[in-house]
């Protein structure tokens, strides 16, 4: 049998939260561009809907107004 093959080490907690936080700054900086301001309301709906389902733990509770939305 072989050896079985080590794992790289997994980024720190710290690595990780400054990844997201990039790619959040990244997508504002995006969306702050005066031609793609428009789409405003769609990220900031779509922002809602997510943390409506976080707060809640899942779709059961929310479902019924998640249908009459779309």
């Amino acid at each position: 049998m072989t050896a079985p093959v080590p794992r790289p080490p997994r980024p720190g907690l710290l690595r990780r939260l400054a990844a997201r936080l990039r790619t959040i700054a990244g997508l504002v900086l995006h969306f702050l561009h005066p031609a793609r301001f428009v789409l405003a309301p769609l990220l900031i709906v779509l922002l809602l809907a997510g943390v409506l389902l976080w707060l809640t733990g899942g779709l059961a509770y929310v479902a019924p107004f998640v249908y009459t939305l779309f």
